[in-house]
């Protein structure tokens, strides 16, 4: 009899082991925690978008810092960390009669002034950035990073056609899945 209760609670904590493994690898491959949300607002001004020659020199890097910039925000209101980039994509205004008869500058023209919060924390020429992305950051819940950009024409492209030229660009948040 001894015996038989011995094989009944073996049975039963071996019933209780694999149940209790399932549930965990199952909550460990398959579920993804519903208390965890992710999002990212942005806040994209309406203009100064667009550069064109209305105005604009070719510019050194000190002189730029008084040009217009573009404003942008990025906050993290969900309940976690993320990780996102900033992608600056060239576009073209092709219903504006303004623009529709004019060419996009180069990007080897032109030269960028991104500051976040204030700070400056990239130089450079627009065709040294790889995959459109300007920045990637970490962003902790709660926080606000505001972005300045701006974009002008180089220095060095005195030499160069860039009259009657306009650059427009669009700037899009995207989101890393992976903190």
């Amino acid at each position: 009899m001894k015996k038989m209760i011995l094989l009944i609670l073996a049975g039963i904590a071996l019933f209780a082991f694999i149940f209790a493994t399932s549930i965990l690898w199952y909550r460990f491959f398959y579920s993804s925690p519903s208390d965890v949300t992710t999002s990212i607002n942005v806040q994209l001004s309406d203009s100064n978008n667009v550069i064109d020659e209305s105005g604009l020199i070719p510019l050194d890097d000190e002189t730029a810092k008084s040009l217009t910039p573009y404003e942008f925000a990025v906050e993290n209101n969900g309940t976690s960390d993320n990780i996102y980039n900033i992608l600056l994509e060239d576009s073209i205004i092709s219903d504006d009669e303004t623009y529709s008869n004019r060419d996009l500058l180069s990007r080897s023209q032109l030269r960028y002034q991104l500051s976040l919060n204030g700070r400056v924390i990239k130089i450079g020429n627009l065709s040294d950035i790889t995959n459109n992305i300007l920045d990637t950051r970490n962003i902790s819940v709660g926080e606000i990073n505001n972005y300045q950009l701006r974009i002008y024409v180089s220095e060095d492209a005195g030499n160069t056609s860039w009259q009657n030229k306009y650059y427009h660009f669009d700037i899009n948040v995207q989101m890393e899945d992976d903190v």
